[in-house]
């Protein structure tokens, strides 16, 4: 190979290093800025500590950007919020539900289950009851009927598991516990006037709810 060849083969070899090196950092920065925007986009707005301190579930919402949804509104308001369960440890972030806004923020129902409420109409509220290993996701409503017969506000609640339950007042709030290694919900019950009035509870097994009396 000839001084003239070989000088023109590491001139050519130079080259292409230099433009790979651009393009690496051309690539980073695009890349940078792309995990910026969307931090900027995204709002941290709710977080809830399992009750094993393992994992936290986060409600994010999402800024409106009209690059990204192309105008139409109803498609935002629709799945501006995104639910995602984080492990501590390791700090993995697994999204598992995007949707509209709640009607309240997700509650870890024991270490694997949340619930939240959303809205369905004045006299219901649907109940999502999500699976966070697998993103199963079940729907309950509750709905509330004024009894001419007992003169009081009834709730009934369709739960997850194809069961129908019917006791006296309103929920005013829903919460969970763990006593002796046993997961509860409990509704917290109040009158027509906002009045507390007792609670109902109920014992989840994962697979259904077990009313106690």
């Amino acid at each position: 190979m000839s001084l003239k060849a070989n000088v023109y083969k590491h001139k050519t070899v130079f080259i292409l290093a230099i433009l790979i090196l651009i393009f690496i950092a051309i690539g980073f920065q695009y890349f940078k800025e792309d995990e910026q925007s969307s931090d900027e986009l995204r709002k941290l707005i709710y977080e809830q500590v399992s009750p094993d301190q393992i994992k936290k579930v986060l409600v994010y919402e999402m800024k409106f950007d009209l690059s990204l949804y192309k105008g139409y509104y109803e498609d935002y308001f629709s799945n501006n919020l995104i639910t995602s369960v984080r492990e501590l440890e390791s700090g993995r972030e697994n999204y598992i539900f995007t949707g509209e806004a709640y009607g309240s923020y997700p509650h870890w129902l024991g270490n694997e289950h949340i619930f939240f409420t959303s809205r369905c109409g004045t006299s219901c509220q649907g109940f999502y009851l999500i699976n966070t290993r697998n993103k199963e996701t079940r729907l309950g409503v509750l709905s509330y009927v004024f009894s001419n017969e007992d003169k009081v506000w009834m709730t009934y609640f369709d739960d997850w598991f194809d069961q129908e339950f019917r006791f006296k007042w309103l929920v005013d709030d829903i919460y969970s516990e763990i006593v002796n290694e046993k997961i509860y919900l409990i509704f917290k019950l109040q009158d027509d006037r906002g009045n507390h009035v007792g609670e109902k509870r109920f014992i989840f097994t994962e697979s259904e709810l077990q009313e106690i009396d």
